[in-house]
């Protein structure tokens, strides 16, 4: 039987595939350029969007109304790069946002019962989407 924790991190490193691909067609296809910038600049945004509205369900139970704020915080601040800046630069903004919300939950005491495996998985999977967005940028 499979557990949660394989279920997490086998859909955890399925989600980088994006994150991966998205370089990687930028080196190979500078006619597929534009298209590939938007989708992986969606995908990223679509992500933080989930990790953010995560922390709700959390929040909610630990009643930390703080969290609430600060995640739709973010959603807005990355939604407006979306629609404001250059592709570039939003990647850059989601690079930092991913691991930001990594340092927020590594520093704020509600995150603290999550599972081990689940805070070293988001450092990592963290870690590589943003260098993956970084490269994603310097690629465009």
């Amino acid at each position: 039987m499979i557990t949660t924790a394989q279920t997490a991190k086998r859909l955890g490193w399925a989600g980088l595939l994006p994150f991966l691909a998205a370089p990687i067609a930028l080196y190979w296809s500078a006619e597929q350029t534009a298209m590939v910038g938007f989708a992986i600049a969606a995908y990223a945004l679509v992500i933080l969007c989930f990790l953010a509205g995560a922390w709700w369900g959390i929040a909610l139970l630990r009643r930390r109304a703080a969290i609430l704020v600060v995640s739709n915080l973010v959603v807005v601040v990355a939604w407006a790069g979306f629609v404001l800046l250059d592709r570039q630069a939003f990647l850059l903004l989601l690079a930092a946002l991913l691991i930001g919300t990594v340092g927020l939950e590594r520093m704020y005491p509600m995150f603290r019962p999550q599972p081990q495996y689940y805070a070293v998985l988001r450092m990592r999977l963290s870690a590589v989407a943003s260098l993956s967005l970084v490269l994603s940028a310097l690629l465009l």
